[in-house]
């Protein structure tokens, strides 16, 4: 169960939050980054991270349909906590429930990598950044909000030995520093991606909150 997160220097510069997310199990990885202009996204980037991870541990299948049942089950639940919150909800969503998502499952020997939005995911030795979208990502909540296509990606489905999962604050990291951050089969203390962040963080110094969870 390893995860870690950094808050950006920008985010320390302007007095914010950090506001990624993200849940590790032995079988469930996700990572969430909330919009940087609304700065009470956290909120939802952490809950939709947990809620995330804790529907991808119920299912007993995975196929190349899980990642839009998930979506949907994300966005009922957000738009109930929504709802919940009162006021306009137009004007909630958008202040506390617009986030991107990054998320793996492994059952048995398969492995499922799948997202909305913007960051990165390592397959072994395949690195996949996705697109910066001028700074104007796909959030999932868009489906309230906005008419339009909002699909899911799916990056893997298969067998997979190393996965890990990030936010966009990793983008510019070199991929050798990046392999060997997640390097972990020698370690069984969860708080050793942590240490090793924090060692990090020194030199590279990133200028957005960088998380990462990795599936053991």
């Amino acid at each position: 169960m390893f995860s870690a997160t950094h808050i950006g220097r920008e985010h320390v510069r302007l007095g914010r939050n950090n506001q990624d997310g993200h849940f590790a199990s032995s079988s469930v990885i996700v990572v969430t980054d909330g919009c940087g202009s609304q700065p009470q996204c956290e909120v939802g980037a952490q809950l939709g991270a947990r809620f995330m991870g804790e529907w991808l541990t119920s299912q007993k299948t995975i196929d190349e349909t899980t990642p839009e049942k998930a979506f949907i089950a994300l966005c009922e639940f957000i738009a109930t906590t929504a709802r919940a919150m009162g006021g306009d909800l137009r004007d909630v969503l958008e202040r506390y429930f617009l986030f991107t998502v990054q998320a793996a499952v492994r059952i048995g020997e398969q492995v499922l990598v799948f997202g909305m939005g913007d960051g990165a995911v390592l397959m072994d030795d395949r690195l996949v950044r996705m697109a910066s979208y001028d700074n104007a990502p796909n959030y999932c909540t868009y489906r309230l909000t906005s008419p339009g296509e909002h699909p899911a990606e799916v990056h893997h489905f298969g067998p997979a030995s190393k996965v890990a999962v990030m936010s966009d604050g990793f983008n510019a990291l070199d991929p050798v520093r990046l392999r060997a951050l997640i390097d972990l089969q020698a370690s069984k203390n969860p708080l050793t991606l942590q240490r090793r962040l924090n060692v990090l963080s020194e030199t590279e110094r990133f200028t957005d909150d960088a998380t990462i969870a990795v599936l053991p």
